[in-house]
C-alpha cells in the first residue's frame, strides 16, 4: 500500500510543470521527514510555520490557501491551491527572507513534497538543472500572470465591477464559473468585507444577473453582467 501511495506521489511529480519533459529515470527526488518522502498535515495546519530544509512545497493532494494578515488582523487571500503538483514556498529559495511574510493554511487534510534545493545547482546534473530552472521560469511566468489578474480585479472602480471582473475571469468556455471558494474566502480575495459582498450578490440576483445556490453561482444574464467590465 505504501509502495503504490509512493509511486501515485512520484507520478504526480513527474506530471508537474517544474518537470516537465524530464525522462522518468531523470525525476528529482523529493526528501520529506513523513513516509516514502511526503509529509502529511491535517486540515487548519499552518505549513509556513517553519521554512522548510529544502526548495519549497509541491501540493500532492487537498487544498491549501496563502493568505497575508494585515496589523488590523483582517485576512488578505492571495490565493488558493489544490491542483496535484502546484509548488508553493519556492520563491523563498531566491530571496534573502529568513522567514515567510504569508502563511500557508491547509483547507483539508494535505500531502506535499518538499523538495531539495540541490536539483537546481548540483554540477554533476548541470543539464537536468538547466532544464528544471527552464520550467521554474514558467511556473514563475504562470504566477506573475495570476497576481496581475487580481490586480486588475482589485483595481476596478466599483464593488459590482470587482465583483464581476472577478466572476468572468473564473468562467470557462462555456461560461460555466469553477470556484471552490466560500463566501468569506470570496471577500478575503477581493478585500471586501463578507456582509458587503454577500449584499451584492443578493441585489444582482434580484436584478436577474445571477442565481445563487449556495458556494455555486450561476450566470443568467451574461449580457447584463458584462455591463460592469
Amino acid at each position: 500500500m505504501e509502495e503504490k501511495r509512493r509511486e501515485e506521489w512520484m507520478a504526480i511529480l513527474r506530471q508537474s510543470r517544474l518537470c516537465r519533459n524530464l525522462e522518468e529515470k531523470r525525476t528529482p527526488k523529493p526528501h520529506g521527514a513523513g513516509r516514502n518522502g511526503a509529509d502529511l498535515f491535517q486540515r487548519g495546519a499552518d505549513l509556513s510555520g517553519n521554512r522548510p530544509a529544502g526548495f519549497g512545497y509541491m501540493l500532492l493532494n487537498g487544498s491549501v490557501i496563502i493568505a497575508k494578515e494585515t496589523f488590523s488582523g483582517k485576512r488578505i487571500l492571495l490565493a488558493q491551491l489544490e491542483d496535484p503538483g502546484a509548488l508553493f514556498g519556492e520563491v523563498y529559495a531566491f530571496m534573502e527572507k529568513a522567514s515567510y511574510d504569508m502563511y500557508v493554511e491547509a483547507l483539508t487534510q494535505v500531502s506535499v513534497l518538499i523538495m531539495s534545493s540541490r536539483i537546481f545547482t548540483d554540477r554533476e546534473e548541470n543539464s537536468l538543472s538547466r532544464k528544471l530552472r527552464e520550467n521554474l521560469l514558467e511556473v514563475f511566468a504562470g504566477k506573475a500572470y495570476n497576481m496581475n489578474r487580481k490586480l486588475r480585479i482589485l483595481g476596478s472602480g466599483s464593488l459590482r465591477e470587482r465583483i464581476v471582473r472577478f466572476l468572468v475571469e473564473c468562467q470557462d468556455s462555456e461560461g460555466q464559473i469553477h470556484m471552490n471558494l466560500s463566501r468569506e474566502e470570496m471577500a478575503d480575495y477581493l478585500n471586501i468585507t463578507r456582509p458587503s459582498l454577500s449584499r451584492e450578490l443578493g441585489k444582482m440576483q434580484e436584478e436577474g444577473i445571477l442565481e445563487l445556490d449556495r458556494r455555486q453561482i450561476l450566470v443568467k444574464d451574461q449580457e447584463k453582467m458584462e455591463l460592469y467590465l
